[in-house]
């Protein structure tokens, strides 16, 4: 429990409307007992009373129904005649946890500990807690360990301040996915004014929250034209989102050629802090078109941090399934990508069906890449040579730096 309550708390209404004399407590303070003749199209009901009297009440009237049964009842007789002591108030509560009255039980104890400052047991029950000399809540006790409570959970004002932020760059998104995507279908089916329009909005956009909006259009987009007014538009934009979609286009084999290019030129203008992680990890791709891709961006960004795992990557081994020879002896195809290029063939798996084959691919783009970034050196695919060139570089490093100290 967060807080004493000095009410009972709020209920959901039932989806069926109480079939006995129930109570129905109001936001006000009273409550009326009754029957259920009616529930309104408003959520609202209409009672009768034990009297016999008709009572309409509104929805926004009510604070919670109570089902009638005996604890209720007795509950209700008894709490008219329990006097306003410490004592009885205790016995009452007592006998509420007893039948299973929790929030009437709470009720009480919460009198109990107004009228008895030193019942120590009553605070407790209620969910307080003892620093110093003073009795907190926990709302007052995880304040004062610098904690709110937030989207149901005690959380640090770092978090909530992050997830505020969060929920309007959110917000932010959504307006703007709904502003391109008219723009888009405007230069699509607009009338030359509209077209005009749209794709001088689309260019002006600058807002970095447009980012998720125009990667997500993005990927739907089959004009190219239009594809490549929205990429220029994003790539302007400082946003993650931005980068890493402009890098999973450079890396993807489907992607046209040019696209590929134009996305590289955007990541390395200047206008980007382009990390070269996520080419490091293509590096390790199961395709190897995916792997001479990488060596071509770490190529053109010309990181010298690249040069140990392009070494890794000089020759990489990836699996292949090919299809049984026809009868003239000649293999039908081949799936799984093809290399860069092949230093002989490797294991075959399968019977008479399609067979998996492991082979090893020397890659060019990775040795291009080696080639430019260590100054011009060429070992070939010679992973030894190219290894102890770089571990005599990097001793050298060491030692020239120590001298310059």
């Amino acid at each position: 429990m967060r807080t004493a309550r000095f009410a009972f708390c709020a209920l959901l209404l039932s989806a069926a409307g109480p079939s006995r004399a129930d109570v129905f407590q109001l936001k006000d303070g009273g409550e009326v007992a009754g029957t259920v003749v009616e529930k309104t199209d408003d959520g609202g009901y209409v009672l009768r009373t034990p009297e016999g009297a008709v009572v309409s009440l509104k929805r926004n009237m009510l604070e919670r129904i109570v089902e009638d049964n005996a604890a209720l009842e007795e509950y209700r007789q008894r709490s008219r005649k329990t006097p306003d002591t410490a004592d009885a108030q205790r016995q009452l509560a007592e006998w509420c946890r007893e039948h299973k009255l929790g929030d009437e039980a709470d009720l009480h104890l919460a009198r109990v500990a107004e009228l008895d400052p030193h019942d120590d047991d009553a605070r407790r029950a209620l969910g307080f807690q003892k620093v110093g000399n003073r009795w907190l809540n926990a709302d007052e006790l995880m304040a004062a360990r610098g904690m709110q409570f937030f989207e149901g959970k005690y959380r640090t004002p770092q978090d909530i301040a992050l997830r505020q932020r969060s929920k309007q760059e959110e917000t932010a998104s959504t307006q703007w996915f709904h502003n391109v995507r008219l723009w888009r279908d405007w230069l699509e089916k607009g009338r030359a004014e509209r077209v005009a329009e749209a794709h001088a909005l689309i260019t002006a956009i600058n807002d970095p929250a447009a980012a998720p909006a125009l990667a997500r259009l993005l990927n739907e987009e089959k004009n190219h034209d239009i594809f490549e007014l929205m990429l220029a538009t994003l790539a302007q934009l400082d946003h993650p989102v931005a980068v890493q979609t402009l890098v999973s286009y450079s890396l993807d084999p489907d992607m046209g050629r040019e696209t590929r290019e134009q996305c590289l030129d955007y990541l390395t203008n200047g206008k980007h802090a382009i990390s070269v992680l996520p080419y490091v990890q293509a590096l390790k791709s199961k395709d190897n078109r995916v792997v001479n891709l990488a060596g071509r961006a770490l190529d053109q960004i010309g990181d010298p941090a690249a040069i140990s795992p392009l070494i890794d990557a000089l020759v990489t081994t990836h699996k292949y399934q090919v299809q049984p020879e026809s009868s003239g002896g000649s293999p039908i195809g081949a799936a799984f990508g093809s290399g860069a290029g092949m230093s002989g063939g490797g294991l075959s798996m399968g019977g008479s069906g399609p067979k998996v084959i492991t082979r090893a691919e020397q890659n060019d783009s990775v040795l291009r890449a080696l080639i430019k970034l260590s100054g011009k050196k060429n070992f070939e695919f010679d992973k030894q040579a190219w290894r102890a060139w770089f571990v005599d570089m990097q001793m050298r490093q060491h030692y020239n730096a120590r001298r310059d100290e």
